[in-house]
């Protein structure tokens, strides 16, 4: 796919502004599931609470820039596109993919709290790690197709009421 010439009204810009924010995020706790990935012994302990907190930081922000989505964003859109048209469906999809993956995250390390050793903080990283690629993945998509798409098919007053939905 090739990057989108397309100049963005402001609320779209506001939303591939956050995501390179949220992919700053991202390369950061990709990093340590990396070091943890490589380490060995009571080093992985300290990683995995490190990681930890920076996705449960990383989620709660997520959620916010999903919410201007799926609540502005999507449906304005779908009113614009036809019934047979699958491209909200397949980004409401690949949001929710990446919210579980974060959640069974969250969820496994909740489960073990305290007593999280070496092997179990390796593999409830993973999680991490498949969040982290989906997202990649669903942010390229939006970023080179949806916005654009939604740029030329939005009205001037739509893109004007999400604006202000966003500031809400």
């Amino acid at each position: 796919m090739e990057a989108s010439n397309t100049e963005l009204s402001a609320p779209l810009q506001q939303l591939m502004d956050e995501h390179v924010s949220l992919r700053a995020d991202m390369d950061d706790f990709y990093e340590i599931t990396e070091d943890i990935e490589f380490e060995s012994g009571p080093a992985v302990v300290l990683l995995f609470a490190k990681l930890y907190e920076r996705v449960s930081a990383f989620t709660d922000k997520l959620k916010a820039h999903s919410k201007r989505e799926e609540e502005g964003l999507f449906p304005m859109m779908n009113l614009h596109l036809g019934e047979n048209d699958r491209t909200i469906e397949v980004m409401e999809f690949e949001h929710e993919k990446a919210e579980q993956h974060l959640q069974d995250f969250l969820t496994e390390t909740g489960k073990k709290g305290l007593s999280i050793d070496e092997n179990t903080a390796q593999w409830i990283a993973v999680y991490a790690v498949q969040a982290h690629a989906t997202l990649t993945q669903h942010f390229a998509k939006e970023e080179k197709v949806l916005f654009p798409l939604a740029e030329n098919i939005l009205s001037t007053e739509e893109k004007e009421e999400l604006e202000r939905f966003f500031l809400a």
